[in-house]
C-alpha cells in the first residue's frame, strides 16, 4: 500500500465516523495536498481553498498563543454559514475534517482521538524518524480528543438582549460598554471589541495580573489573526467567515481558547480628511475551557445580538447568531 493510500485510509475512518462529515484532507503547513477523501455534497468546495484556510488557521494564532505564554495550538475551528472546518496539526502536517454542524454538532471526539492516534503513527513513520513513542502520540490525541469533547460542551445560555435602558438617551460608546458590563455567566477572561483597523473600541480583563500582554494589545493581536482568516476565507466562496476558535494548552485542566466572530458595523471619522468610514468591528476573547465552548458562544452571540440592535443589522453577523442557534439546536436534539 503506497503512502497516499494508507494515508486515505485512516482520513476515511475519520469521513465514516459521521454522516454530517464531508471531507477530511491532509495537508503541509503551507496548505499544499497529501491526501484527501471525501462523500457527495451539494457544496462546492474547493479542497485547495480549504487547506489555506487551514494553514491560516494555525498560522495567524501564532502570535497571541506567544504573547499570552500560552502553547502550543490544538484545534482550530472556523466556522461559515453551513459547514465548519476542524483542524489539527500532526507534526509538520494538517489534518482538515470539513463537517456540517447543522447535521451533528458535538463531534464524536473518541472516534476522531483514536483516528489521530493512528495518523500520528503513520505521518511519523513516513516524514517524521520512525522512532514511533507510543506515550507522546496517546498524549497528544488524548490532547485532542479533550479539546473536542470541551468545544462540544457546556450549558446553553438563552437567546438575551442586554441592551439598557433608553438606549436612545446614551451616547454609543456607553450603550456597548453597558452591554460588555452585562454579561450574565464569568465564561471570559478578556473580552472587547476592536474596528478592522485594530482600533479597541471597549475590553475588559477579569483577571490583568493573568497574563503578561494587557487586554489592548491581545485584542488588537487577535483581530489581525482574525482578518488574515477572513481575508483566506473569501477564496471558499461560502458566504464568509461566520467565527473562528481556536484552543491551546498543555493539557485539558489548562486549555485556553481564543474566539472570534463579527459584530457589526460602526462609523469613525477619519482624522486626516473628517470624511466618515464605515468599519466592520469584531468581538474578541479569551477564556478557559472550564465551562465548554457552548456557553462561551452563547454569551458572544448575546453580546453582538445586543449591539446590532443598537447600531444596525448586517448580514455577516446575522449569520453568526444563527449559526450558535444552529449548534445549540443540533446538540440537544
Amino acid at each position: 500500500m503506497s503512502v497516499r493510500e494508507t494515508l486515505v485510509k485512516h482520513l476515511s475512518t475519520i469521513l465514516r465516523s459521521s454522516k454530517a462529515t464531508i471531507m477530511a484532507l491532509l495537508s503541509d503547513e503551507n496548505g499544499l495536498s497529501i491526501a484527501k477523501t471525501g462523500r457527495n455534497t451539494d457544496l462546492n468546495l474547493d479542497s485547495n481553498a480549504i487547506t489555506s484556510v487551514s494553514s491560516a488557521a494555525f498560522s495567524s494564532s501564532e502570535e497571541n498563543w506567544f504573547d499570552l505564554g500560552i502553547q502550543r495550538q490544538i484545534i482550530a475551528f472556523s466556522f461559515f454559514e453551513k459547514i465548519c472546518l476542524i483542524t489539527v496539526r500532526i507534526q509538520q502536517t494538517l489534518l482538515t475534517i470539513v463537517h456540517d454542524y447543522h447535521q451533528e454538532w458535538p463531534l464524536n471526539a473518541d472516534n476522531i482521538g483514536s483516528s489521530i492516534f493512528h495518523l500520528r503513527k503513520e505521518i511519523e513513520n513516513f516524514f517524521g524518524s520512525g522512532k514511533v513513542d507510543n506515550a507522546e502520540i496517546e498524549l497528544f490525541s488524548n490532547n485532542v480528543r479533550s479539546a473536542i469533547y470541551l468545544c462540544g460542551m457546556g450549558s446553553e445560555i438563552p437567546l438575551t438582549s442586554y441592551i439598557p435602558t433608553s438606549p436612545e438617551q446614551k451616547e454609543l460608546i456607553e450603550n456597548i460598554s453597558k452591554i460588555l458590563d452585562s454579561v450574565q455567566t464569568p465564561v471570559f477572561l478578556n473580552y472587547g471589541l476592536v474596528n478592522s483597523s485594530g482600533l479597541n473600541i471597549d475590553a475588559r480583563s477579569i483577571d490583568p495580573e493573568r497574563f503578561s500582554i494587557p487586554v489592548a494589545a491581545f485584542s488588537a493581536n487577535a483581530n489581525v489573526g482574525f482578518q488574515k482568516m477572513i481575508e483566506e476565507a473569501d477564496s471558499l466562496k461560502l458566504g464568509g467567515l461566520v467565527s473562528y476558535l481556536c484552543v491551546s494548552g498543555n493539557d485539558p485542566d489548562n486549555f485556553y481558547g481564543i474566539l472570534c466572530n463579527p459584530s457589526g458595523k460602526m462609523t469613525f471619522t477619519d482624522k486626516e480628511t473628517g470624511s466618515y468610514i464605515s468599519q466592520p468591528i469584531t468581538f474578541v476573547s479569551l477564556f478557559p475551557l472550564t465551562y465548554g465552548a457552548i456557553p462561551v458562544l452563547c454569551e458572544a452571540r448575546n453580546i453582538v445580538h445586543s449591539i446590532i440592535s443598537i447600531i444596525g443589522k448586517d448580514d455577516i453577523t446575522e449569520r453568526f447568531i444563527n449559526s450558535v442557534n444552529a449548534i445549540e439546536k443540533t446538540k440537544y436534539q
